[in-house]
């Protein structure tokens, strides 16, 4: 039986679904999550040939295993709604440097209040959370996985989580937002941070049934999953506030761009991205619509598993500041609904980025509202003089030193997995980022090397991010260093090429001959003369015909030549374009960068007419432009228009001009002219 795995790595959980690439003839079984209709029947299970796993009353679902075959059947029977595979599960979290967060959020002030989260209950599904921590006190817990009923971390992701929530070492400094919290430790994942989604439904079906207050999920899915939208929004209508990590995706190439994962995408939940030291979203922070609220999640110190501290930064860190700020919240106002409280920290938070909320911080950074007025009496119990010591093994004079790994005792191995990705930013800009599997033993830090040179060191633990990089190509390679400045061996090398997408003109000819019909007076004369100069326009017994109409064939070889596209005759998948069309080699190059298409037959029709609207999408694909206003340009132009947003871009920039009348006629065909003079002018507005 397969199941989905998911590895801790610190700070927020990635789930990567599961994929069937077995065929029915194989009879393998997978786990899939099954939704009913009118309660739960395993009998429809069992009557396809399944076996019957959890079953989760809450949501009226659970767990099967099933083939392919039986999963297909499944899905069709009368009393199922759906059938879906079980994921993978993995959390991602890096070490840092220092703990800040608590004067930023204006915590301290609500302790001053008398407001530190007494009796709320929040349920922490992660890896469980020590048992034995001098700084944490676990009230209940529950564990999901299969090799364990204790619900003690071992891992340390889920310890570091509780203790930014509710940590109590005053004398060391060492303070959860909600230090008077009930904390219940739901253990989903291993002491490797794996687990499968069933689980954490499992443990989310037993917070929702203990009547917590609140439930904190560091961990996130890239795919939807209707089982983990039921139970969520469950919990909410049962009054429990959600709270899950945006991820730590980052930030897209494109505006528009949505990075945030499952279930922080859930209306139910309240999704957290997090801002560093400077109230700027961290970099890793993922950026869409969801996100709700952003908090602390840079180098912030916290307990971790046995009697150890350390830091660590992500989404995973930031989300349990807004668990934590509800819990106080719930203490100081325990007659308002999640709603409410919501709506609260949403009003309270400091607008950052673009006005109101935004895609980058939600409402803006997390603030504990003014609690004075909720008349809490002042606790005798609270404060460094007035709670009783740990009975439990001495804490370290100096955590936020200490590394909340042991310092390995072997040889250190090269890092393992390196990969990268080339974002680029707002200002043409690109940033690159190395990334690489956690070495088998933990180190101190780790040296990134660049074209073979000694180039940065991050102790971050897994990611660097290496910022403006010109254009040009890079190797990567990536070495551990241990506490003893130990260095092991360099990882193997990733190539990373960055193309200058700057545009310029091809090569000028040497002295291009005179069209016999093109003159001084003619309208379109200098595009012509400078297309034709630089080889791009070709005419034919001296001629250029320009009122001639443009063939798709032609058009697509004046762009290629532009462009600088492959021109050697290439086979295509077109039934008439073959490898002998003169221009097969561009025809191939255009589909392959989708700047066209052809037809539902198989052709691409190099001769017909191309139109005013397909000429000007072909050049927005190719040149990757798009008008910001579709709707305004022409009145015969609308969003259904071929190439809508391209004629729009185009005519913003004043490279097309529609006729007195205030049309366009998009579906008009384009004469050879028209066609030098667009293109003309557009390469000298990209060249600008």
């Amino acid at each position: 039986m397969k199941r989905k795995v998911v590895k801790a790595v610190a700070a927020c959980v990635v789930l990567t679904s599961w994929t069937a690439g077995m065929s029915a003839a194989e009879e393998k079984e997978h786990t899939y999550l099954v939704g009913f209709e009118e309660g739960i029947t395993p009998s429809l299970i069992e009557d396809v040939g399944g076996e019957t796993g959890d079953m989760w009353e809450q949501i009226d679902a659970g767990e099967a295993q099933l083939t392919d075959e039986e999963a297909a059947q499944l899905s069709s029977e009368d009393g199922v709604s759906y059938v879906e595979p079980d994921q993978d599960v993995k959390i991602q979290a890096v070490e840092g440097l220092e703990n800040w967060g608590l004067e930023r959020t204006k915590t301290p002030q609500a302790w001053d209040d008398n407001v530190t989260g007494s009796d709320v209950e929040v349920a922490v599904v992660d890896t469980g959370i020590s048992t034995s921590h001098p700084s944490l006190d676990v009230a209940d817990g529950y564990s999901a996985v299969s090799y364990t009923d204790s619900y003690n971390d071992d891992n340390g992701h889920g310890s570091h989580t509780a203790g930014i929530i509710g940590a109590y070492q005053p004398s060391m400094g060492l303070m959860g937002v909600a230090p008077d919290v009930e904390l219940s430790a739901v253990k989903v994942l291993d002491e490797n941070g794996s687990g499968t989604l069933s689980q954490v439904l499992s443990g989310l079906e037993w917070a929702i049934e203990q009547d917590v207050d609140i439930i904190n999920m560091s961990f996130g899915t890239l795919t939807d999953s209707s089982t983990m939208k039921e139970m969520l929004d469950e919990a909410y209508e049962n009054g429990i506030i959600v709270t899950a990590a945006s991820g730590n995706r980052g930030e897209g190439e494109e505006e528009d761009t949505d990075r945030v994962e499952f279930p922080a995408r859930y209306d139910s939940v309240v999704a957290v991205g997090a801002v560093d030291k400077k109230n700027e979203r961290a970099y890793f922070s993922a950026s869409g619509d969801a996100v709700e609220l952003s908090a602390p999640g840079e180098d912030i110190v916290s307990t971790y598993k046995g009697h150890s501290y350390g830091p660590l930064s992500g989404t995973s860190m930031a989300t349990p500041f807004v668990s934590g700020a509800f819990a106080l919240l719930k203490e100081a106002y325990p007659e308002k609904d999640a709603s409410e409280l919501r709506q609260m920290l949403q009003e309270e938070a400091v607008d950052l980025g673009a006005e109101g909320r935004d895609d980058r911080y939600g409402y803006g950074f997390l603030q504990i509202p003014d609690l004075s007025g909720a008349g809490i009496e002042e606790k005798e119990d609270f404060g460094e003089d007035n709670r009783e010591a740990p009975v439990e093994e001495d804490i370290e004079e100096n955590p936020i030193q200490d590394d909340p790994i042991e310092t390995p005792s072997e040889p250190l191995n090269a890092p393992a997995g390196v990969e990268t990705e080339v974002v680029e930013n707002d200002d043409g800009s690109h940033d690159v980022y190395v990334f690489w599997n956690r070495p088998e033993a933990d180190v101190l830090r780790h040296q990134i090397y660049r074209n073979g040179e000694a180039h940065g060191t991050t102790d971050n633990g897994k990611l660097f991010k290496d910022e403006s990089v010109a254009p040009g190509t890079y190797t990567y390679e990536v070495a551990a260093v241990s506490v003893d400045e130990t260095e092991s061996g360099r990882s193997d090398e990733v190539e990373v090429v960055i193309e200058d997408e700057s545009f310029t003109w091809p090569e000028e000819t040497a002295s291009p001959s005179d069209f016999s019909d093109i003159d001084d007076t003619f309208w379109a004369a200098e595009a012509v003369r400078e297309l034709h100069a630089r080889g791009v326009i070709q005419g034919s017994g001296g001629e250029f015909r320009p009122e001639e109409t443009v063939r798709r064939g032609q058009a697509v070889t004046m762009l290629g030549r532009v462009i600088g596209w492959n021109d050697a005759p290439a086979s295509t998948s077109f039934s008439d374009v073959s490898r002998g069309y003169f221009a097969s080699g561009y025809v191939k190059a255009a589909v392959e960068a989708d700047v066209i298409s052809g037809f539902s037959d198989g052709t691409f029709r190099p001769n017909a007419s191309i139109t005013r609207g397909q000429m000007a999408a072909m050049l927005g694909r190719a040149f990757n432009f798009a008008g910001e206003n579709e709707e305004a340009a022409f009145r015969d132009v609308d969003a259904a228009t071929t190439g809508a947003g391209a004629i729009a871009w185009l005519a913003e920039q004043g490279i097309v001009t529609g006729y007195d009348d205030g049309t366009f006629h998009p579906e008009s065909t384009l004469s050879r002219a028209q066609f030098a003079s667009m293109l003309y002018k557009l390469g000298e507005h990209l060249n600008e």
